[in-house]
């Protein structure tokens, strides 16, 4: 999945700058396609991404948003949504999310997602305004992806997003598919319009001897333990690892994705992890899939939550 990805202020600048060192590539090209705007010239000079695609931009100037769009789309780059990466109390990315994103909705029809950067949730006297501005978010986007502030959300951010990025993708010298074949369209469809959503993510790093390697002396693992470290990574990224404390139990859409070796993602496995999600929210709508790696050594799991209506502390 292509994305053309906005970083709008210096956290979502940030943000764009390591997709653009870390995120994915299939086929020698990126997935992401990163743009940086900002109104300060040197802080976005010391940004490690291509110059052509930094943006100095005033609040002031209310044709700013058309004019950086219009330049990005004179270069006929291929993508399949938008990403505007927001950071919701930076007044100068907030405004320009919606002015962007407006401008976006009336061009295109391909989703528009704003990955929300909040504070931690906490009773406040900033939670009732991160609030309001979500709802009015709403209205410049199709779909909201949240990650509250904490250590380790900038990997987070990466992780989970390289694995969505990967959804739909086909390596053409790996010559291998997954367990459960799933494209784009899976991924927009489990985002809900109108809600919230929230992801997880964990791994598992898969220590293999030098006999594992070698066909003569390979032995299989028990297929029971590898469904059981299926379930296990996905319980540790639902329950250790989301990226916002949204209320699962009103989500209305759920997608389980993972990635790595293809011996170590099993149908039991994966089917494991879907009744465990189904037995807590048996309201949900269940999309699942897979990305394999031939020789990966760690195994990733991911669930993206969608459709949900608040916050659970």
């Amino acid at each position: 999945m292509r994305l053309l990805t906005l970083g709008l202020g210096k956290r979502g600048c940030g943000i764009v700058e390591l997709l653009h060192k870390k995120g994915e590539r299939v086929n020698n090209i990126s997935l992401f396609k990163c743009y940086a705007v900002h109104q300060e010239h040197p802080f976005l000079s010391r940004l490690n991404i291509t110059p052509s695609n930094k943006f100095t931009a005033w609040l002031d100037d209310f044709e700013a948003g058309k004019s950086v769009l219009n330049t990005i789309f004179s270069r006929n780059e291929f993508f399949e949504a938008t990403l505007l990466i927001t950071d919701i109390l930076d007044s100068y990315s907030y405004e320009f999310a919606k002015r962007i994103g407006e401008e976006m909705l009336s061009i295109s029809d391909d989703p528009v997602i704003q990955l929300v950067l909040m504070p931690t949730l906490e009773y406040g006297s900033d939670y009732e305004e991160i609030r309001r501005r979500l709802k009015v978010l709403t209205d410049y986007s199709h779909f909201m992806l949240l990650f509250e502030e904490r250590d380790g959300v900038n990997n987070l951010i990466l992780n989970s997003l390289n694995m969505l990025s990967l959804v739909g993708e086909i390596d053409l010298k790996k010559r291998v598919s997954g367990e459960v074949v799933i494209d784009t369209s899976d991924v927009f469809n489990s985002f809900m319009k109108g809600g919230l959503s929230a992801v997880g993510y964990a791994y598992s790093e898969i220590k293999r001897g030098i006999a594992d390697r070698i066909m003569f002396w390979k032995k299989d693992e028990n297929p029971g333990k590898k469904a059981e470290r299926m379930k296990n990574l996905l319980v540790k990224a639902m329950e250790e690892n989301l990226s916002a404390r949204c209320d699962l139990e009103t989500a209305k859409s759920a997608l389980v994705l993972f990635g790595g070796n293809p011996e170590d993602i099993t149908m039991d496995g994966m089917f494991s992890c879907l009744t465990y999600i189904d037995r807590l929210f048996p309201r949900v709508e269940l999309r699942y899939g897979d990305y394999p790696v031939p020789g990966a050594s760690r195994l990733n799991a991911m669930v993206l939550f969608s459709g949900m209506t608040g916050f659970k502390f």
